[in-house]
């Protein structure tokens, strides 16, 4: 399957990126740093702020991973693309999900962990992305601590799933997650903790969990103003 058979989605949003979105994504990744990702998550769960025994259920087992944020410049403007996992994967089965993985001990570290897991998932070759720079970790079920390695695709790569991993790939404007007012908030519970977390819909696709949040720090970086700034 080639990149002109992943599906695009159309749909306008009041409040898009700028249309320098690369460079004020490269220049505003500070807004994006793990105080920032901590920030967020303590300004929509204020009552877990300081709760150790919830921290320590998310981050006693750590596990180091990454994932790569691919941004395509089409001419129809910026996309991002996404994935759902296949249903016969062990954990987060039929997920929308980021490509990415484990950093593994040969790996130099995360950028590079994340453009072998592009590879081998949506076969995205390295040379085909161009790194802008990494967004603050975030911290996902089962102790895995990622980090979201934004990169820039070749829109001519010959982007294809991987069956074992990947049931399908699909695209959507950044113009809709440059739009705060896309981006909404769930109650969870884990391990009997209940939680808000971010979430995006978009069409038949309900993008939740771990790459909501990827998702709604990425659009921090898109902004005019510094929501950090005292």
């Amino acid at each position: 399957m080639s990149s002109d058979d992943i599906s695009r989605r159309q749909t306008p949003a009041a409040a898009g990126a700028p249309a320098d979105w690369r460079a004020r994504i490269a220049a505003n990744l500070r807004r994006a740093s793990a105080q920032r990702v901590r920030a967020l998550f303590e300004e929509i769960n204020p009552h877990l702020v300081g709760d150790k025994a919830f921290e320590e259920r998310w981050t006693r087992e750590r596990r180091d991973a990454a994932v790569l944020v691919p941004i395509l410049d089409r001419p129809e403007g910026a996309r991002v693309l996404l994935t759902v996992r296949s249903p016969d994967m062990p954990s987060h089965a039929g997920q929308i999900s980021f490509p990415g993985g484990r950093v593994h001990p040969e790996d130099s570290g995360p950028v590079a962990a994340a453009l072998r897991e592009a590879e081998e998932e949506v076969n995205i070759k390295p040379h085909e992305v161009e790194v802008i720079g990494a967004l603050g970790v975030h911290y996902g079920g089962l102790g895995f601590a990622v980090t979201p390695v934004v990169g820039i695709v070749d829109p001519s790569a010959d982007i294809k799933p991987c069956p074992r991993e990947v049931a399908e790939v699909f695209e959507v404007p950044l113009d809709f997650f440059a739009d705060l007012s896309n981006h909404a908030l769930e109650e969870r519970r884990h391990q009997g903790v209940s939680y808000r977390m971010f979430a995006a819909p978009y069409e038949r696709y309900h993008i939740w969990g771990l790459t909501a949040g990827i998702l709604r720090t990425l659009a921090e970086t898109l902004r005019d103003e510094d929501p950090a700034a005292p």
